[in-house]
Parts: C-alpha cells; sequence; structure tokens
C-alpha cells in the first residue's frame, strides 16, 4: 500500500459547482493537486464588437457575489481609458458600495462557509464539537443565523445607493448615477452603526480599538486568554485543535491593487497596492501581469500581458486540465485576499504571523476574520465625508475616444480584480477579466509552477478518503470562487463529499 499511488477528483462547492480538485495520494499524502475550473462562459467573448458602456451591464454578471466589484473594475477601466478623473463625492459612493459587498461576503464566508465544516460529525470527538453545532450548523447555529440578519442590513447601503443589489448599475464612468442626499446618507449610517455593535459585540467582544492593537502572536494569545468567549478565542482554539497553524501554506508571495481608493488624491487608497514576499513590501506594476494558458484550455503562444490576452477556446489540447488560466506577476506564482491587505499594512500581527507559521490555512482565515473590524471604519469614515460634501457633484461626463485603451483594478471581497479593455471604432475590440481566484486558484505554467492552493495542498495528510474534510479548510481559506474565474461541463465525476455541500 505505501507505494499505491491513489488518484480522487473531489468538488469543493458551496455556493457555485465549477470547481473541482484532483489529487493524487501515496501514503496518506496528497503528492500532486489540480485546480480544474469545469465551466467556460466566455465573457470576454461576448463582450466583443459591443458599444463600451455595454461592460457596465454584462460584467456584473460575471459574479452575483461580487457584483458591484465588477460594475467598479468596468467603469474605472472606462475612466482610465476615457482619461477622466471621478469627483471626490462620486468616490466615496463607489466606496461605500464595494465596502459594504465586502463586509458581508467576509461574515457570511467565515460563518455560512468556513466555521460550518467545524459542526462535522466528522469532529464529534473534539473537544470544540459541541460549540460548533451550537454556533456554526448550517440553518440552526446562533451564528449562522445571526450573520443572515447582520449582513442582510449591510446589503442595504447598496441598496440604498444603487437601487438594488446584487447587479446594481450605479456606477458609470466619470462618477455614479445621481446624487445622495442627507437622509439616505443618515440611513446608511445606521445600517453601518448596526454591523459595527454586532462586530464589537456579538464577535470580538471588545471594542475595535483595542482589537488594532494585537501586534504579535503573543498579544493574540493573551487577547483570547482576555476574552476566551470571543468568536477569535473559539476559532484559534479550533485552529489549533486541527492544526490549521500548519497546513496550507504556499510560500508564494502576495499581491494587491489597493482598497478604499483615496476621494482626494487620485491613484492613491488606504490601503496601498503592492507586492510582498511576506517580509518586504514593494511598488506594484501592472506591466508585470501576464496570463499563461499552457494548462488552460485556450490556444497558447506565450504569457500574454492582459491587453494582448486570448480567450480562444482549445479543447482538445495535451496537459489541459482547465477553463482557468494561470496568471502570474513578474512571472512569479501570488496569491491575493485579505492576508496580502493586511501586509500591505504592513500590520504589525501579521507579519509576525507569517514569520512564526508562513501562509498557512489558520493566519489566511484570519486575516479574512479580521478585514471586517478595518473596513467598517473606512465605511463609517466615507459616509461622515460624504455628509460633509453632499452638495458636491458626483458626475463628469467624459469624453468618449474611439480609439483607445484602459484597465480598471479595485479590490473585490476576494482580493485582486482587474479589468482590461480596448476600444476600437468606438467598439470593444478586447475585454479581459483577471478575477482574485483566477490568482489563486490558477493551474500550473509553463515553468511548471503550480497554483496557490494547488501547492497548499501538497503534503497534506487525508485521513478519510471519503471526507477529505482537511482539503476543505485549506481551499475554503481562499474563499474560491471559479465562477468569476472560468472562462462543456464534464458530468462524468466521481463525486466526494467534504463536510456540509451546499
Amino acid at each position: 500500500m505505501s507505494n499505491k499511488i491513489i488518484e480522487l477528483e473531489i468538488p469543493v462547492n458551496r455556493v457555485e459547482g465549477d470547481l473541482d480538485i484532483k489529487i493524487k495520494i501515496k501514503d496518506n499524502k496528497i503528492i500532486d493537486a489540480k485546480s480544474v475550473g469545469t465551466l467556460y462562459r466566455g465573457f470576454e467573448n461576448i463582450l466583443k464588437g459591443r458599444v463600451p458602456l455595454d461592460s457596465l451591464v454584462i460584467t456584473p454578471r460575471v459574479c452575483g457575489i461580487c457584483s458591484v466589484a465588477h460594475l467598479l473594475a468596468a467603469a474605472k477601466a472606462l475612466d482610465n481609458a476615457y482619461k477622466i478623473i471621478p469627483p471626490p463625492q462620486a468616490v466615496r459612493i463607489r466606496n461605500l458600495s464595494i465596502l459594504a459587498e465586502s463586509v458581508q461576503s467576509d461574515l457570511r464566508q467565515h460563518y455560512l462557509m468556513y466555521m460550518s465544516d467545524f459542526a462535522s460529525d466528522y469532529y464529534k470527538d473534539k473537544e470544540f464539537s459541541a460549540v460548533a453545532k451550537e454556533y456554526y450548523e448550517p440553518f440552526k447555529g446562533t451564528f449562522a443565523i445571526k450573520t443572515l440578519d447582520i449582513t442582510k442590513d449591510i446589503l442595504k447601503v447598496i441598496a440604498l445607493l444603487g437601487g438594488q443589489w446584487p447587479h446594481t448599475s450605479h456606477i458609470v464612468p466619470g462618477g455614479v448615477i445621481s446624487q445622495v442626499y442627507a437622509q439616505e446618507l443618515l440611513e446608511i449610517h445606521n445600517y453601518i452603526s448596526k454591523t459595527q455593535i454586532h462586530l464589537v459585540k456579538e464577535i470580538y467582544t471588545q471594542t475595535l480599538e483595542e482589537l488594532c492593537k494585537i501586534n504579535s502572536f503573543e498579544a493574540l494569545e493573551k487577547n483570547i486568554t482576555k476574552y476566551p468567549d470571543s468568536q477569535l478565542a473559539i476559532f484559534t482554539n479550533i485552529a489549533k485543535e486541527t492544526n490549521l497553524f500548519h497546513t496550507g501554506k504556499t510560500g508564494y508571495g502576495f499581491i494587491s491593487y489597493g482598497c478604499v481608493d483615496n476621494p482626494n488624491e487620485h491613484g492613491k487608497s488606504f490601503i496601498p497596492a503592492g507586492y510582498s514576499d511576506g517580509k518586504t513590501l514593494y511598488p506594484f506594476d501592472e506591466s508585470k501581469i501576464t496570463e499563461d494558458a499552457t494548462y488552460a484550455w485556450f490556444k497558447f503562444d506565450r504569457p500574454l500581458h492582459p491587453f494582448d490576452g486570448l480567450t480562444e477556446v482549445q479543447v482538445k489540447k495535451e496537459k489541459a486540465y482547465t477553463w482557468a488560466k494561470a496568471v502570474r506577476y513578474d512571472a512569479k506564482t501570488v496569491q491575493t485576499g485579505p492576508l496580502a491587505e493586511f501586509l500591505m499594512l504592513e500590520d504589525p500581527l501579521f507579519l509576525d504571523l507569517i514569520e512564526k507559521f508562513g501562509d498557512s490555512t489558520y493566519v489566511r482565515q484570519l486575516a479574512r476574520f479580521l478585514r471586517p473590524s478595518r473596513l467598517i471604519g473606512y465605511m463609517l469614515k466615507m459616509t461622515d465625508e460624504a455628509l460633509e460634501h453632499i452638495q458636491d457633484p458626483v458626475y463628469i461626463k467624459p469624453t468618449e475616444i474611439v480609439d483607445t485603451q484602459g484597465y480598471g483594478l479595485t479590490t473585490a471581497a476576494r482580493g485582486a480584480l482587474g479589468h482590461w479593455i480596448k476600444i476600437k471604432d468606438s467598439k470593444i475590440d478586447s475585454y479581459q477579466i483577471i478575477s482574485p481566484t483566477t490568482w489563486n486558484g490558477s493551474p500550473k505554467d509553463g515553468n511548471e509552477q503550480a497554483g496557490p492552493w494547488e501547492k497548499a495542498l501538497i503534503g497534506l495528510e487525508i485521513q478519510d478518503y471519503d471526507n477529505p474534510i482537511e482539503m476543505g479548510h485549506i481551499i475554503r481559506s481562499f474563499d474560491p470562487c471559479l465562477v468569476c474565474t472560468v472562462h462543456s461541463i464534464d458530468n462524468d465525476k466521481i463525486s466526494y463529499k467534504i463536510g456540509y455541500r451546499g
């Protein structure tokens, strides 16, 4: 048995059904992993030949979870192409919209998608089992129910600004479509404050200021001793019992396009753009992004910048195994998401955790768990500033350019999101989308570098082949959203469950 290699193909889906993981196991350890995007959608080709403004309607349909993020990226691409800078008040409204989407996504991901696994009978003999069932069991757990309620409130911010969620259309090149009035902003402030109170009283059980003072693993340990009933303490203790501190490491660097645009300083953001190797922060350079289709079902010449990118299907292709391209930064495999953002801020807690535990499953998920504590403050800041500038303009009409190109970079809930558009004769000639999961869930490239979560799985020990729940913990720490990434669905699959599937 020790020399036998076992191959499994496992669906790891909770919201959409577009991700499978193919793994090879020897001596109960994963020795190879392939991230398989199973669905071709071809949004880039749908957009060809259309008028540029159609991108504002079509690209939010890429994903119902991140529709505001795609709308914003599309609008920013046209801002860039038409060489226009939106008014500061429009930037505040845009910020409020995408931050509301990110806060609700982080809370739902942690409690509905991630922690639910620990309520599984797989862990019935663990010390935390009873608490996990009480708090996180799907449709029944205390925090599962509370999360649905509180995230409905934060989404009302987007409804007030954009009329609906998902698939709003209020963000346009040049700003936003309509003025926001004081009464709406006061309602928005109320919903944000209500969410902040929930974070303070129900989740973190301490002030956000105290939470932000945690600057090392030692300080974290003291904090969870001081607040043993906090969700931070419970998650950390569960992570210790399930070895999340030591699994899921890639050793790869991190990328962020920047988060929360500065309304008063165009091109700057409160959470800066950059590349980090986990220790040192480097300036970000958009020109270093390339897509490699060596292992994707697309025609491939060489790694190409998105402005030159190809989305031409080639199904019968040797070695190919996914509809996702391998996106790289300066020829390096990198990951994106909340952990990258904390590293862009050179946050002392996460710098210390990276030094001690690497980019482990716990460290990655902890960043997502803590991010709402930061984002909620930016939301209150944007609301207060918007009230102060209530009469300021929110739109500047752009002068359309017949032949041009532009890119729009933003931060979605799962990390770096970019749109690249080329316009010829006033029509879309080329459009490329690189979502956060394209970074995190990428396949191998021409240099045989594995994608981030492919690498994160290597060496993982599997206890139960019928329910490899340990694998689910790692993949979900990246918060996968393959529907945004894959560009025929094969129903001939061997299905294995991973905890709760939904």
